[in-house]
């Protein structure tokens, strides 16, 4: 199966035979990463969970791009919008060879009315879509009639303590892939959610997932490289 380190992630860990996920980029700079990282990045002993509602902080598009064009790898540029016109900004600024995630989920923003209005003007460049933990089946399917194949299931779940990541994601990451497959079994399914054993790894596949991606794993690195080894072995 093939492997994404997911985005915040991707942005600093690099692993030989791993396709790192790179952002969320948005349009504009949204300043802020290290005091919201302080405020609001936590692990709960009780859930076993992380949570945080870091909000998108990042340097922009452009410095997106800028990091990405200066390192051979292979990696993939994640985005998202912020403002109703972003997604077409967004289209227009990017150059049409570098791979993209459209990360339609993020639990720590307002999202605009219509928010995938246009995201079909990236169909053609055979993006991932992001989904959110709670998506209905007809949504999915709005997404596949504008041509998209390709899906990360899932983002973080929106809770009052903010976004909560880990073993909970994995009943909606299932529920997910198997609509996914009932709709087409050709699509692209990559689980993302609570995987910290390979066992993780191998139930996902027998549900159907083509592929899986690394999440807060990779806050223990002790944790992410065993993992890894066990993979490769």
């Amino acid at each position: 199966m093939k492997a994404y380190i997911a985005a915040p992630f991707g942005n600093y860990v690099r692993r030989s035979g791993i396709t790192s996920v790179m952002g969320t980029f948005t349009l504009n700079q949204r300043k802020g990463l290290i005091l919201s990282l302080i405020k609001t990045l936590r692990y709960s002993f009780i859930d076993k969970a992380w949570y945080n509602a870091l909000g998108l902080r990042n340097p922009g598009i452009n410095a997106g791009l800028k990091k990405w064009d200066n390192d051979s790898r292979e990696r993939i540029v994640s985005i998202a919008a912020i403002e109703e016109t972003d997604w077409v900004n967004l289209h227009n600024i990017i150059p049409t060879h570098v791979p993209l995630e459209l990360n339609i989920s993020c639990p720590n923003i307002s999202k605009f009315n219509g928010y995938i209005k246009d995201l079909h003007l990236f169909a053609t460049r055979n993006p991932i879509v992001k989904l959110p933990p709670q998506i209905l089946e007809r949504e999915l399917r709005q997404l596949y009639n504008m041509g998209f194949r390709k899906f990360h299931s899932c983002n973080t779940l929106k809770t009052a303590k903010g976004a909560r990541s880990g073993d909970i994601l994995k009943t909606f990451v299932s529920e997910q892939i198997m609509t996914l497959k009932g709709i087409d079994k050709n699509n692209f399914c990559i689980a993302g959610g609570g995987i910290e054993h390979y066992q993780d790894i191998v139930y996902y596949q027998t549900i159907g997932a083509d592929a899986y991606s690394l999440g807060t794993v990779c806050f223990n690195p002790f944790k992410f490289r065993r993992l890894v080894n066990e993979i490769t072995m």
